[in-house]
């Protein structure tokens, strides 16, 4: 028997360094997981790849810490501050592209594993005007907005968050620019999902747009509060926005939502962990290895939407990065891809 340490993963000085110890042919690893704000979606996808890394190599740990999302997420994982990181579609398409908010490509991130998929409907696109502004003014389709030139008062995220430059662009592309929406004595006015709620509840706003799960809580209390009408991107616009930002044209079915009878097509984004090109082949392959091997406990320790979509063919779906080599690899011997 004989132990040994050895580190992997740093890419930079200064780097978070992932620690590997090896006796006999016991390992253990130690790694960070860089996510978003605590107690929501990804923070449990967290704690199942905690679990699934555990159960396959005792005594090892995958912290889970918080940050502003995968705009930041992906600058840390490409400068080896951490060795994974989780990131929507949208946001890595924009990272890899240089595309805004990013200044420049970022080349040197890999996708490891798929945590979930654009088709899971986990973070979904969609407008709805409450029912008044709707009864008003006779509103069915967005093209009726247009149209008519109404003074909207329209909710998107915040600044710097993926979900409202996915909400402008549907916007812009439909003819209700932020400046014609100006022009017709309207107002853009940006929020995190949870106020857009409460804007819309107190009737401060027409029409709300955000990117969140199907028939998520909030989304339900939009619904009661104020029995808004679904409104469609088209598969036109959808096809379009999908195309700018790496994500997938999505449905909502006629009937799917209780409170509105009108179906909606609309985009959908998945989300992958990324890791620095750099990583040690052999460190990427065991971490993928064990997230097949243990995808029970994944869905078991992860979020109840993730129990009921993870599946090894989902870890291995493709991202808008290449796969880490290490990773590939393992996919591939397992016919996965």
């Amino acid at each position: 028997m004989y132990a040994r340490k050895i580190f992997v993963g740093a890419v930079i000085s200064g780097a978070i360094f992932v620690g590997l110890t090896a006796t006999g042919s016991a390992q253990k690893y130690n790694l960070t997981l860089s996510g978003a704000s605590p107690g929501g979606l990804w923070s449990r996808i967290g704690g199942g790849i905690d679990a699934a890394i555990a159960k396959a190599y005792p005594g090892s740990t995958v912290t889970y810490q918080t940050s502003s999302g995968g705009l930041a997420n992906v600058p840390l994982v490409s400068r080896g501050k951490v060795p994974m990181g989780l990131a929507t579609d949208g946001e890595l398409n924009a990272a890899v592209n240089g595309s805004k908010p990013f200044k420049s490509a970022i080349s040197n991130v890999r996708v490891l594993f798929r945590v979930y998929t654009p088709a899971s409907r986990f973070q979904q696109s969609f407008f709805a005007v409450s029912k008044s502004f709707a009864d008003k003014h006779g509103v069915k389709t967005f093209s009726d907005i247009v149209q008519k030139k109404l003074p909207i008062r329209i909710a998107i995220n915040r600044r710097g968050n993926m979900d409202a430059d996915v909400g402008e662009a549907a916007m812009t592309l439909l003819g209700a620019s932020r400046g014609n929406i100006k022009a017709w004595g309207g107002q853009v006015v940006h929020a995190a999902s949870k106020e857009i709620v409460s804007l819309m509840s107190d009737r401060r706003i027409d029409v709300a747009n955000f990117g969140i799960s199907y028939n998520h809580p909030r989304v339900r209390e939009i619904a009661k509060n104020s029995s808004p009408v679904l409104l469609s991107y088209g598969s036109d616009v959808a096809s379009k926005v999908a195309k700018k930002f790496g994500g997938e044209v999505c449905k909502v079915k006629p009937g799917e939502y209780k409170w509105t009878s009108n179906g909606a097509v609309s985009v959908c984004m998945g989300a992958t962990i990324v890791v620095n090109a750099n990583m040690d082949a052999k460190l990427a392959y065991q971490i993928t290895k064990a997230m097949v091997e243990e995808i029970e406990t994944f869905k078991n320790k992860s979020h109840r939407l993730i129990k009921k979509t993870a599946t090894p063919k989902v870890l291995s779906q493709k991202g808008n990065a290449p796969h880490h080599p290490g990773a590939a690899k393992y996919f591939k011997e397992k016919g996965l891809l």
